[in-house]
């Protein structure tokens, strides 16, 4: 009897542990995002606007104007990133921040104007 309740239990971790595993790994996603910017200042500000709960990496690239974001849909969306990115006053994939919050950004970032220096 002790013997049978032995092995039921090592046969009962052993598939608790394949569950725990499997669950614990994350499903990452990956997504990209046209946001307008013009300089070094405002890719951090756009990677650090995107750098929301669930977001693994973002990286804009200066050149292409695009953002590339690693994410969890488990706990965040495209559409919520593009949320916080359009806060923080750059326009993206299509729709304009809201001028309350393109004011906020330095005129040197004025993406809008073209009066960037970098």
């Amino acid at each position: 009897m002790f013997q049978f309740i032995t092995k039921a239990s090592l046969v009962l971790l052993v598939l608790l542990a394949f569950a725990f595993n499997s669950n614990a790994q994350t499903k990452w996603q990956t997504d990209t995002l046209h946001v307008k910017g013009n300089c070094s200042m405002c890719k951090k500000r756009i990677e650090e606007a995107s750098y929301i709960k669930g977001v693994k990496s973002a990286d804009w690239n200066k050149t292409t104007k695009v953002l590339t974001v690693v994410y969890t849909p488990a706990k965040t969306t495209r559409n919520a990133i593009k949320q916080a990115v359009l806060k923080a006053g750059h326009d993206a994939s299509a729709e304009l921040a809201l001028d309350k919050h393109y004011k906020n950004i330095p005129d040197c970032c004025a993406y809008r104007t073209g009066t960037c220096n970098d």
